[in-house]
């Protein structure tokens, strides 16, 4: 852990080497997920790469964010997929230049909830077809893919979780769902997954310990300190609505997502 007032400027180094461009949102409602991940584009040897891709409600965003930094999806040469659950993978399509890095250990899970051996409910059916006659780069339990960069398969939220770190200027993750958010760093609660908690929980400090700032699956970048967290970016999170006969779109949530330091709340 490190004082955030002497680490700031190493991490917004470090983070200045990631455009995040679609936000995490750490979200759940009466329906079910709001299920927007976090979508990263960066540099893999001298051309561009995408890490997760989020998923058909966001991809006129997902377009526009890339447009905003003046990069085409031909020009994404990688794309390395956290997992393969629908909301990190549907707009793949997109980017059909890409050479596909996934884990070995997730191609044989999503190949068993397709066979009906395990229940994955957010294993999309066509995942197969996403994939087929796709250049891929598959890890069987750690790969480097360019200097200073390590893709690890660490089982958490799915088997084959694929993290990302980053060593340089200062060590980064990006998590996918291996560490959705905030609070599964400072209280990992037992939750229902495909994976026991003895391995998701080392799957876990193994972030925590390799890592200074932590991009995750479903929340805002953030640098660890002592008894806490400081997000190091922000985004206004709002929620409209048509419901009659009140005013359409009607603001029904704005929460603004601010960065910052947070400390963990006492027991």
């Amino acid at each position: 852990m490190h004082s955030h007032e002497h680490a700031l400027t190493d991490w917004q180094q470090a983070l200045g080497r990631f455009h995040i461009l679609l936000p995490g949102i750490p979200a759940v409602t009466s329906r079910g997920w709001l299920a927007y991940c976090t979508t990263v584009l960066f540099r893999l040897k001298g051309h561009w790469a995408l890490y997760d891709t989020g998923h058909y409600s966001d991809r006129s965003q997902l377009l526009a964010a890339l447009a905003k930094v003046q990069v085409r999806p031909d020009e994404i040469y990688t794309v390395i997929l956290s997992h393969l659950h629908f909301d990190h993978v549907l707009n793949l399509p997109l980017f059909g230049n890409a050479t596909v890095v996934v884990a070995q250990a997730e191609l044989d899970y999503a190949r068993d909830v397709a066979a009906g051996t395990r229940q994955d409910h957010a294993i999309p059916e066509t995942w197969p077809a996403l994939l087929k006659d796709r250049n891929l780069h598959v890890v069987d339990g750690s790969a480097v893919l360019d200097d200073g960069m390590e893709a690890v398969v660490l089982p958490g939220h799915t088997p084959g979780c694929l993290v990302l770190f980053c060593d340089a200027p200062v060590p980064v993750a990006l998590c996918g769902d291996a560490l959705k958010n905030a609070w599964e760093l400072f209280s990992p609660a037992s939750v229902v997954t495909p994976v026991d908690d003895a391995h998701r929980l080392a799957g876990i400090a193994a972030i925590r310990a390799r890592a200074q700032v932590v991009i995750p699956g479903h929340d805002r970048p953030f640098g660890m300190v002592s008894g806490g967290l400081c997000y190091l970016s922000g985004y206004d999170f709002t929620i409209t609505g048509d419901l009659f006969p009140e005013p359409r779109n009607r603001v029904l949530l704005d929460l603004p997502m601010t960065a910052g330091l947070r400390r963990r709340p006492e027991k």
